[in-house]
């Protein structure tokens, strides 16, 4: 693309709002883009856009929506008025297709195993697009750097969130985070039953925590108060998790542990290596195993155990809590699980299996710049949701009976570590809870396969961070 062109391009990016910072001088697709005054013309080009419907979180799975949004509801409407606004503005076509099967998944895989164009952009859950990252076939966001502002983390997702659509050298996805939306799925929220909190003359867990005191310690201080039984007759537990995983998860994160560091040789190790993770593990199986497990409850059946008030704390997926708690209980709390003793009070950290709402952008499109345009105009800030505290406002107003909650929700999303779900790193979070052996050897008889593993499948991802932002 001729150099006057291509700076055309980039001032006339400014000037809608577009970030412009191009380096590349070779021309990606044959679409010739023209301009009337202030305009970015991109000819009537039909952009091919495929949208999962299913998922969890606060998008509309229900196939009567509008990116996410259910129809009729007030962000539905913005959504399409968005869609019909770039449109006109831009004169281009979204083509959008919703679905809610995985043959479209095995169509663009198939497609892009023989190099050729299915969709120009995908949205759907995250791992489903690794291999289609690792073999080429996805646009790397840093060939379109000056069409797609991918470095905007406010609008895009922070590196942390978007771990999994690193590889190598660059980032192949990112999330729509400038949206009122939840595209990350995570793990490790803590809900209050506000009203047994009361009930047992306890210190609310929010007080204690904006008081920097809401720690292990703490929590091993108020277990026997939370528990109340009377006779043989447990009344309330103290906490109760789905399963045993949690419980070792939200340890070993409370106390800094990350599933992978960059060691002296520079290479990526297991945080395993971590001393704090030991302090964590023989913490957690003493709740677990210990004097204070009576006010444990390991239960399946978690989520009415919150509602139905058998318990003062519970341990669950945010996806769980916007499906089921939200709707039910009227009178609750939202923390993150308290810190440890080697992080700093008021430490946050969380886990997250997938991105539920992860785009994509096809490497055999016909007009992917085109498309980047278009794709980055469409999730412009809405103009009623202009910053991220705003956001935050929305949040407070729809899910929550206190802004404190509002704010902890945001917060533990923007602090959700991927966990590599399904893998051997997202195993050792917890099989030594019940391991015949100490915390240390089962460390010692693990390393080696999980760090095989970091190697393969995690180290890429890393290196990919490194590359994008120059560490």
């Amino acid at each position: 693309m001729k150099t006057a062109v291509k700076t055309a391009i980039l001032i006339l990016l400014s000037l809608l709002m577009f970030a412009a910072c191009a380096t590349q001088e070779t021309e990606i697709f044959d679409l010739e883009l023209s301009f009337q005054s202030d305009k970015t013309d991109l000819e009537g080009v039909t952009i091919k856009y495929l949208r999962e419907t299913g998922g969890q979180g606060i998008h509309y799975t229900g196939a009567d929506q509008v990116l996410g949004y259910e129809t009729g509801t007030v962000l539905g409407d913005l959504a399409m008025k968005r869609i019909k606004d770039v449109e006109k503005d831009l004169n281009c076509k979204f083509e959008i297709k919703y679905f809610s099967d995985t043959s479209d998944y095995s169509n663009f895989r198939m497609n892009n195993t023989i190099g050729e164009y299915y969709t120009d952009i995908f949205c759907g859950v995250s791992d489903r697009f690794r291999e289609d990252m690792k073999i080429g076939a996805l646009m790397g966001l840093s060939e379109l750097d000056g069409f797609l502002d991918f470095r905007n983390e406010d609008k895009w997702g922070s590196r942390n969130i978007l771990e999994v659509l690193y590889w190598e050298d660059d980032v192949y996805g990112l999330v729509p985070m400038s949206w009122p939306s939840s595209s990350v799925s995570y793990q490790g929220m803590v809900i209050i039953n506000e009203d047994l909190i009361a009930s047992v003359n306890a210190a609310d867990p929010r007080d204690l925590y904006e008081n920097g005191q809401w720690t292990w310690q703490t929590l091993r201080d108020n277990l026997e108060r939370y528990h109340v039984q009377e006779g043989s007759e447990v009344k309330h537990y103290g906490v109760t998790f789905q399963y045993n995983g949690d419980l070792g998860m939200v340890y070993m994160l409370s106390n800094g542990y990350r599933l992978a560091a960059k060691g002296p040789d520079g290479n990526y190790i297991s945080g395993l290596r971590d001393p704090r993770v030991m302090t964590a593990m023989n913490e957690a199986l003493d709740i677990y195993k210990g004097p204070l497990s009576y006010t444990v409850s390991i239960n399946e059946r978690h989520i009415d155990a919150l509602n139905n008030g058998e318990t003062v704390l519970g341990v669950l997926h945010q996806a769980e809590y916007l499906e089921n708690i939200v709707k039910v209980m009227t009178n609750f709390g939202v923390i993150a699980w308290p810190s440890g003793p080697d992080v700093d009070p008021g430490f946050i950290a969380v886990s997250h299996f997938n991105l539920e709402r992860a785009i994509v952008l096809s490497r055999y499109s016909p007009h992917v710049e085109a498309t980047a345009i278009a794709l980055s105009a469409l999730y412009e800030p809405f103009e009623e949701y202009p910053t991220t505290d705003s956001i935050r406002e929305f949040l407070y107003h729809t899910y929550f009976f206190d802004r404190r909650d509002a704010d902890m929700y945001y917060d533990m999303f923007l602090n959700s570590q991927y966990s590599y779900f399904a893998s051997a790193t997202w195993n050792t979070q917890f099989e030594w809870l019940d391991y015949n052996g100490s915390p240390a050897e089962y460390i010692e008889s693990h390393l080696g396969p999980v760090e095989e593993h970091i190697a393969k499948e995690v180290a890429p991802s890393k290196r990919g961070m490194d590359a994008v932002w120059g560490e």
